[in-house]
């Protein structure tokens, strides 16, 4: 196995564990504030064995803060608002279809038919599993949230992609990305909550401390991975993240997994061998 698809797969298990704490969570928000926080303090100290981050790098770095900070937001709104089996598969599938969209069209990558093949599998796989929840409470409106999380999801994928490849050394992307991302949410988090996020991010910074290692884990090993490998397959094959998202969600939420559900899941897994054959 390459090592990119050694990093992805670390990234997407990882994955898994960060959001499904998140989601139990007393104040979903606090908490994906200091995972920003942490991260960027835990990797401070690597700042200063990287170069610094100039011209187009620092364009994107920049964007990629902005695009975050909307992202967390949007994640937390479906969280708060439907079951995480619901809103979680739909979030990570319709991340792809707009990565693997801009890819093609923005970086001018190629992709082999069972690739493609290999992408509307995970995608349409984790679309049904949020799909089968639709009748249940404040599905619509967490299922609106998950659908705009996975359009931030694409956007900043391809924004970091070309970062980390834009960048001499990877780290210097990698490293300064939990910095920026650091500081956006620290600053966009009070404005939009008010005290209240700050208070409740004192009271849960135990385990903000956690996710915020699990976090420079997860995305750290992704954009690595976008270092050597193609884009629009890679973020397809993260998205297997949804398989172990769901066992956690039956062991640590107790939410249902019905049949439909798991079939669902096992299209993901045929996705994810085509996407890795071709």
């Amino acid at each position: 196995m390459s090592a990119a698809l050694i990093l992805i797969f670390l990234s997407a298990i990882v994955h898994a564990i960060v959001n499904i704490l998140t989601k139990r969570a007393d104040d979903k928000y606090a908490m994906r504030v200091l995972i920003g926080v942490f991260s960027a303090l835990f990797v401070a100290p690597g700042l200063f064995f990287v170069p610094l981050p100039e011209g187009r790098v620092l364009d994107l770095l920049f964007a990629t803060a902005a695009v975050h900070a909307l992202y967390e937001l949007l994640l937390v709104k479906s969280y708060e608002s439907a079951a995480f089996s619901a809103v979680y598969p739909v979030a990570r599938g319709t991340g792809p279809l707009f990565t693997a969209l801009g890819a093609i069209v923005i970086l001018g990558e190629h992709a082999a038919p069972a690739e493609i093949a290999g992408i509307l599998l995970v995608c349409g796989g984790v679309i049904a599993i949020g799909i089968s929840h639709r009748a249940s409470k404040g599905a619509a409106e967490g299922l609106a949230y998950a659908l705009a999380t996975g359009s931030t999801i694409g956007c900043y994928t391809l924004i970091d992609a070309s970062g980390v490849r834009a960048a001499g050394n990877p780290l210097t992307y990698v490293l300064w990305f939990f910095v920026a991302h650091g500081f956006s949410v620290s600053v966009t988090a009070p404005s939009i909550r008010g005290r209240a996020v700050l208070i409740e991010a004192k009271r849960q910074w135990r385990l903000g401390i956690l996710l915020g290692l699990l976090a420079i884990t997860t995305y750290g090993a992704a954009m690595l991975a976008f270092r050597f490998g193609a884009t629009a397959q890679l973020a397809a094959l993260r998205e297997t993240s949804v398989l172990f998202g769901a066992i956690l969600a039956v062991i640590v939420l107790h939410e249902h997994m019905n049949l439909r559900r798991w079939l669902a899941a096992a299209v993901i897994v045929g996705g994810a061998i085509l996407l890795q054959a071709g």
